[in-house]
């Protein structure tokens, strides 16, 4: 490699992902060019981990996901104090980096966890009662491996559902400068100031690359009566809109690289990656957290925190770190055979996800919608960065009211995945979509997503061992509310393809999947029959949240108060979509972030 540094490849090979076989050569190729295209790669710019840490430091952060990386970067701002950030996974796959690329290692384990609901009493019945949950295990989380799309929780979210539960000073004022200062926009002058920043390490940005279709969404959109927004994020925060991304110079930016690669040569931050946390030591007299334990390569360390554990493992991981050290229920503790240290009811309980149903609809699709992975497009990134490639698939997306609300508090979102090849054997244009069946319709899903849904799951520990995953039931559709507003997304669907655009130039028509039983008992398209359909094919989003719920001062089921501090744990505070007390209306990647920021400063202006 040219790069100019010593090199480390990171993660699996793309002709792995796609069956090898004839795929090897291509796709071989494909990698070997990103993995030595250094400004992609950006292998001369990653995080120097460590093998070794030191006795003992001012913060401990568990977890380098999107929460970890933002407050992690945020405090060795301080060099006067020192940080310890450790995470369980690898650091991201160059390939991620290529936008395109973004299901590249799907539920491939040294990079997803591969979490899976059981249990399930409504929803996921297609599977048994077990819905996926597709984890990230790297460095950035979920933000190396998501869509990118740059959305923003609504007014509503934090004046209604976050202060208006009764926790003070997380009002939609209150969390607006903190998505501001983390926020660096490249078309700041665009955009209204009141509601955007440009100086924040996260790098958002227009789309690099539209294709025709999302214009013709638009279009349709338009024709079928429905408001466009020229910014999700803004006041406008309904209807129709091409969103901004987290995306420069057609490379992905995950929070790892915009909060912690700038600190890659700081002597203050130590960053220890493949570090599997066993448990929070925590002083039982005092009920002080006083460092961590975990394990990197089969050798278990004790580190201290002078100041304080910060724990970022993600929605699914902390309440289970949580557990593991004791502070939790007392029936789920003794269950597993673990002593409790502190009893917080809360713990693992009030989880929150979106919940979705995606209907495919076969399409007339333009080559600019399939041609993905081809020496033309390949040669085009390389020259400009740009291409479908740097296109993370659709960039179109709504949020809309259903009929229990209205425009000022929008409760569904669509969004739009279209077939494409994401693999190639020869990297010529044109291929049919399936090979082995050249006349195969191509496809268009459109997915339904109930953004404010009632029901609550739950994460418990299946036992002891801290290298097994814990039990995980998300309770999809128990609280009738979510299916009524999920049906009415479907109508929303069918509204939109109806639209001159799309039904009459793109040809748009639904595609009468089966599910299940479905057909059998209802009247098709009836709402009797959707609901059954929703059920049978129930699609969990990746946006969990609330295990560790941050809630009023007296509620049973509050685990962090307003600063984010673990209630009745002196030290121990939280910074990750698992504090938030409800999943906002969009996308989870900068509420998470904008969590982390507020914890950072809550930190800070307490140790100084």
């Amino acid at each position: 490699m040219e790069c100019g540094c010593e090199a480390q490849n990171y993660g699996p090979y793309l002709a792995d992902n796609c069956g090898a076989g004839n795929f090897i050569v291509f796709m071989g190729l494909i990698d070997a060019i990103i993995r030595n295209t250094c400004d992609v790669s950006a292998i001369c710019d990653r995080v120097i981990p460590r093998t070794r840490p030191d006795l003992a430091y001012d913060y401990i952060v568990i977890g380098g996901g999107s929460g970890g990386s933002a407050v992690g970067g945020r405090l060795a701002e301080d060099k006067h104090r020192t940080t310890l950030l450790l995470e369980a996974g690898i650091d991201e796959p160059e390939a991620y980096q290529v936008p395109a690329f973004m299901l590249a290692y799907h539920s491939d384990p040294i990079v997803d966890w591969n979490f899976q609901t059981t249990g399930e009493p409504v929803g996921c019945q297609s599977t048994n009662g077990r819905c996926k949950w597709p984890t990230a295990k790297m460095l950035g989380g979920g933000s190396s491996v998501n869509g990118m799309m740059f959305t923003t929780g609504t007014k509503p979210d934090f004046d209604n559902r976050w202060q208006g539960a009764g926790i003070d000073g997380w009002s939609h004022d209150d969390v607006l400068p903190f998505i501001k200062k983390a926020e660096g926009n490249l078309q700041y002058d665009k955009y209204d100031p009141n509601y955007h920043g440009k100086n924040g390490p996260m790098i958002v940005s227009d789309q690099y690359n539209v294709p025709d279709f999302a214009h013709a969404v638009m279009q349709g959109a338009a024709e079928a009566g429905f408001p466009i927004s020229e910014d999700l994020n803004g006041y406008n925060h309904t209807g129709f809109a091409i969103p901004q991304s987290f995306i420069l110079n057609g490379s992905r930016v995950s929070m790892a690289k915009a909060y912690l690669r700038p600190h890659r040569n700081d002597k203050n931050l130590h960053i220890m990656l493949n570090s599997t946390v066993t448990k929070i030591l925590i002083n039982q007299e005092s009920k002080t957290a006083i460092g961590v334990e975990f394990v990197y390569n089969n050798v278990t360390y004790r580190v201290k925190a002078k100041n304080e554990v910060i724990l970022a493992a993600g929605t699914m991981n902390s309440p289970k770190i949580l557990l593991q050290s004791g502070v939790g229920p007392k029936d789920a503790l003794d269950a597993v055979g673990i002593k409790q240290i502190h009893d917080l009811p809360g713990v693992g309980h009030n989880l929150t996800n979106h919940v979705a149903f995606a209907m495919v609809h076969n399409i007339n699709a333009a080559p600019d919608l399939l041609d993905t992975v081809t020496f033309e497009t390949v040669q085009q990134y390389l020259d400009t960065r740009s291409g479908p490639l740097a296109n993370p698939g659709l960039p179109v997306t709504s949020r809309l009211p259903s009929t229990v609300t209205d425009a000022s508090d929008p409760d569904i979102q669509l969004f739009f995945t279209v077939t494409s090849h994401q693999c190639s054997s020869t990297g010529e244009s044109g291929l049919p979509f399936d090979p082995t069946n050249p006349k195969a319709v191509k496809t268009l899903s459109i997915s339904a997503v109930c953004l404010q849904p009632k029901s609550r799951g739950r994460i418990t520990l299946k036992s002891n061992d801290p290298f097994e995953p814990p039990i995980m039931v998300g309770n999809y559709l128990t609280v009738k509310d979510d299916e009524d507003r999920l049906i009415d997304g479907i109508r929303l669907v069918q509204k939109l393809v109806a639209s001159p655009t799309l039904k009459d130039k793109w040809g748009l028509e639904y595609k009468n999947t089966t599910h299940g039983d479905c057909g059998d008992k209802y009247t098709f398209d009836s709402d009797d029959y959707w609901r059954c359909a929703i059920r049978w094919k129930t699609d969990p989003e990746n946006h969990q949240s609330s295990t560790l719920r941050m809630g009023p001062e007296g509620d049973m089921w509050t685990v962090t108060n307003n600063k984010l501090q673990v209630v009745g744990i002196k030290n121990l505070r939280v910074a990750d979509a698992s504090a938030m007390p409800v999943v906002p209306s969009s996308n989870t990647n900068s509420a998470i972030v904008m969590v982390a920021e507020r914890a950072a400063d809550f930190i800070r202006s307490r140790w100084g």
